[in-house]
């Protein structure tokens, strides 16, 4: 059982690790479409390894949403339940996202006007699905966080720590998004930490410990 845990308990300090890579690596923070296909042309290597980076959170984020629902029982499991549901949904937008940027790398090599009009199509039909997706999987993590609090697993800083990996990256300063990684490989190392079923008895039965010797 603690075998199949490693796993996701690893994923979890994984997922900022590898989106705060992503930003570095990445050419251009732009949201712009003429921006972005412009960066994809000139620096081609380093927006593919981007988007590789960002399918590679998109695989770790399931397994560690799956680890923070597994470590919830009694107290904080309804939480930890709504976080695993918004956790698949933020997983589905970890992945368009990623996918995307691929397809951005490939419109680099066509014609920019015929490019500009296929991403400006894709982005007006699936656009407005997939960017509510985008902000489950955050909005997730702060669930799961607030429900392993609940179940005294961790300290009530955890998640504050996801409140603010999440509102970090809304920020309109530079830099916004490696400060928010960079908190975010904090919070959730302690998260992975907390998942494991050694560390878990150790937390839990610390308080009770306190009380008995009061």
């Amino acid at each position: 059982m603690r075998t199949r845990r490693i796993p996701c308990a690893l994923a979890l300090p994984a997922l900022p690790l590898a989106l705060l890579a992503g930003t570095l690596v990445s050419p251009t923070d732009s949201t712009q479409n003429a921006a972005q296909l412009r960066a994809a042309s000139a620096h081609g290597s380093a927006w593919a390894a981007a988007a590789v980076l960002e399918l590679l959170a998109a695989v770790v984020m399931p397994l560690g949403v799956a680890g923070l629902v597994q470590a919830v029982r009694g107290r904080g499991a309804t939480l930890a339940t709504v976080g695993g549901a918004l956790g698949v949904l933020g997983t589905v937008g970890m992945a368009a996202i990623a996918f995307r940027h691929v397809f951005v790398y490939g419109m680099a090599t066509i014609d920019r006007a015929q490019a500009l009009h296929a991403l400006g199509r894709v982005d007006h039909v699936f656009g407005p699905i997939a960017l509510p997706l985008m902000f489950f999987g955050p909005i997730a993590f702060v669930v799961l966080a607030w429900s392993t609090a609940r179940a005294g697993i961790v300290s009530r800083w955890v998640p504050i720590g996801t409140v603010i990996f999440f509102v970090a990256d809304l920020l309109p300063i530079p830099g916004a998004e490696v400060v928010q990684q960079a908190i975010g490989i904090a919070t959730f190392a302690v998260l992975a930490r907390a998942t494991l079923p050694g560390e878990r008895r150790a937390t839990q039965t610390a308080p009770n410990a306190v009380l008995a010797e009061a």
